[in-house]
């Protein structure tokens, strides 16, 4: 199979960074855009129209329209130097539920693959908090290629042979 287009759903966590490292490999090695995303999930209570005042500015904004300003600017750095590489990121916002946005978002880009972070919570802490990824995984149309947080002994990406990876 040949990769076209990776979602890469980031939340600024380490774990994504690696997410995105990984999506990069691949997007260099099939000549595919990577499409970085960031999903705000709203407090209870606040809605998408309701006001706040911008930092930079003292003006009243809405509050999904900072959201996706600073997420824009988080994810901007973070395509900075992949772009120098050669490798083509577009950046994208949404405002919602995480997992449903992050499908929604893969149908809007006519993603081939979701390459995402997981932390992989297991026991209580998976049956309260959930997980983004199982959701995501257990919904998705395309594939979905989760990576793990933290110190993994396994081999790296670049450690591996990428045509063995998702070639047919």
């Amino acid at each position: 199979m040949n990769w076209r287009t990776l979602l890469v759903p980031h939340d600024y966590s380490p774990c994504a960074d690696r997410a995105l490292r990984l999506a990069a490999d691949l997007a260099r090695h099939h000549g595919a855009r990577i499409v970085l995303a960031h999903v705000t999930q709203l407090s209870p209570g606040i809605t998408a129209d309701a006001l706040i005042s911008d930092k930079e500015t003292g003006e009243m904004i809405r509050v999904d329209q900072y959201a996706s300003k600073s997420a824009v600017r988080e994810l901007d750095m973070r395509a900075g130097s992949l772009r120098q590489d050669g490798v083509v990121v577009e950046v994208v916002t949404a405002t919602g539920d995480v997992s449903e946005r992050i499908l929604e978002l893969a149908a809007d880009e006519k993603a081939d693959m979701i390459v995402m972070g997981t932390n992989g919570r297991t026991g209580l802490a998976h049956m309260f908090i959930g997980s983004i990824a199982e959701k995501v995984l257990r919904h998705s149309p395309i594939p979905v290629l989760t990576v793990r947080g933290g110190s993994d002994t396994r081999r790296t990406t670049s450690e591996m042979v990428l045509p063995d990876l998702a070639t047919d």
